[in-house]
């Protein structure tokens, strides 16, 4: 994983890849289908995301071109955004602002771009609310020089759900009378009872569509190292992972390599991805449940890793005690392995996150989506963003297009921070980030709390001499 070697030749195989002279032709296919799942014995729509072999989601290898056809086998528009990769800007699956329109049922979109990455990463819509019924799968590309390319790859996908339907849980989120309990005065959070940890309250936590009552089982072998790939593909919900008699390392956070960071409980916030590695004890008979506790519940999801022999207790959903605030200082332990190349910053800019839960409406810089006045920004410019947090929860912001180093947490500052592309900024805290601006184009920057965005805290960040897309021509603040 040489991220800076690629980051430097970045701009010159990006040119190659948006010629597209290698073919536009689709070599492979996703399948987006609408599925039954059965959750505490009743059964509940979903989606699933498939290539035609059964393969869930993608996985490719660092320098292939993705020609890739997305079909939409559902009753309903889709549009597909590869969370996490740098891409070109028209690939970016965003509709009224990469591309004209969503992906109509029946319809497909094709999609090429090369895979200058490697690392752990995921897709999912970006067109109303089919996220919560988990419209989404992993991405996951490998890399022939991993240090890590000999161990064996589990991925574990979390996701919240409801027997609701998104568009009902929205509109209750619009009319509840005590909003989870916070309390506002004016456009202010009152923080005299805390940081609100939940918006919703959910029926189940899914582990790759598995409650506990029947969770995914991955066998392993005694002695063996094994790579968990973490994503948190869920709408509205932190996590706290939780080894159990195993010792990690977090390796890697949102697909970009760190030094790694030894522990057995680590946090997780939407949108976010942790490579951790564990190695199995080499005795047989032994099973390691690797669980994953919502933020401010006492509700659980997981996978079981079992060796040979191994019985297989029964894990419950519920847990005695419910789960605080995740620790919003946790990336000051995570150190990039590379850097971004020291050069001063040209372009600073100041975001500040507010709501308004009496009017559930939340907005960036006090404007609500699409009602916003782009962040500007031109080719070649080292930025720095300051994402202050003027409410009572925190929110997981994400860049597309870029990885950014956290520099600050909190007043605290990090000489060699965790490389992201989706950050946790804590209630009433702030977060500095840095990035290049080498990727033109027109690049959402939002909350990835699916009921927030969807109610306003989204903007755009926009490359000097980029066009206005329609969507916010007739909104755009100057």
């Amino acid at each position: 994983m040489k991220t800076l070697r690629l980051f430097s030749t970045f701009m010159l195989g990006f040119l190659v890849a948006t010629s597209f002279a290698e073919s536009s032709v689709p070599t492979t296919t996703l399948i987006v289908k609408p599925i039954t799942i059965t959750v505490h014995g009743k059964s509940a729509p979903s989606y699933l995301i498939t290539q035609p072999d059964g393969t869930w989601g993608y996985v490719g290898t660092i320098g292939e071109m993705f020609n890739t056809r997305v079909i939409n086998e559902t009753k309903e528009p889709i549009s597909m955004h590869w969370h996490g990769l740098i891409l070109p800007n028209d690939q970016d699956g965003v509709p009224g602002i990469t591309q004209a329109k969503p992906i109509q049922p029946g319809a497909y979109q094709d999609f090429h771009f090369k895979l200058v990455q490697s690392g752990t990463y995921w897709m999912h819509t970006h067109f109303g609310l089919a996220l919560q019924q988990q419209l989404a799968a992993p991405f996951i590309i490998y890399d022939p020089q991993d240090p890590y390319k000999q161990a064996q790859n589990v991925v574990m996908f979390l996701s919240d759900f409801s027997f609701k339907s998104p568009e009902l849980i929205n509109q209750q989120l619009h009319h509840s009378d005590d909003m989870s309990g916070m309390k506002m005065s004016g456009m202010k959070m009152d923080m005299s009872q805390g940081p609100d940890l939940n918006d919703v309250k959910y029926n189940a936590f899914l582990t790759n569509y598995k409650t506990l009552q029947n969770p995914q089982i991955t066998a392993v072998k005694p002695g063996s190292t094994v790579r968990l790939r973490i994503i948190d593909g869920a709408a509205a919900s932190n996590f706290f992972i939780n080894l159990g008699q195993l010792t990690g390392a977090v390796i890697a956070t949102d697909g970009q390599p760190i030094k790694p960071v030894k522990g057995s409980l680590f946090s997780i916030s939407e949108g976010q991805r942790l490579d951790i590695i564990v190695t199995i004890p080499k005795s047989d008979g032994q099973s390691y449940p690797i669980l994953a506790q919502a933020e401010g519940t006492n509700q659980q999801t997981g996978l079981i890793l079992t060796t040979p022999g191994a019985p297989v207790a029964k894990m419950s959903e519920i847990v005695t005690e419910t789960a605080g605030a995740i620790d919003p200082l946790q990336d000051l332990r995570f150190h990039a392995l590379n850097s971004l190349p020291t050069k001063p910053v040209t372009q600073k800019l100041i975001v500040t996150l507010q709501g308004n839960m009496s009017q559930y409406i939340w907005m960036i810089n006090h404007q609500q989506w699409p009602h916003v006045t782009p962040l500007k920004v031109k080719k070649g410019d080292r930025v720095e963003i300051t994402i202050i947090n003027a409410t009572a929860m925190a929110h997981p912001m994400h860049l597309h297009g870029h990885v950014f180093q956290v520099i600050n947490v909190n007043g605290k500052v990090i000489a060699d921070g965790p490389l992201r592309d989706t950050v946790f900024v804590p209630a009433n805290g702030r977060v500095s980030i840095i990035f290049d601006a080498d990727n033109t184009g027109i690049w959402m920057f939002h909350c990835h709390i699916l009921y927030h965005s969807e109610n306003g805290m989204m903007t755009v960040l926009q490359y000097e001499g980029t066009a206005t897309p329609k969507l916010l021509q007739y909104h755009v603040r100057k």
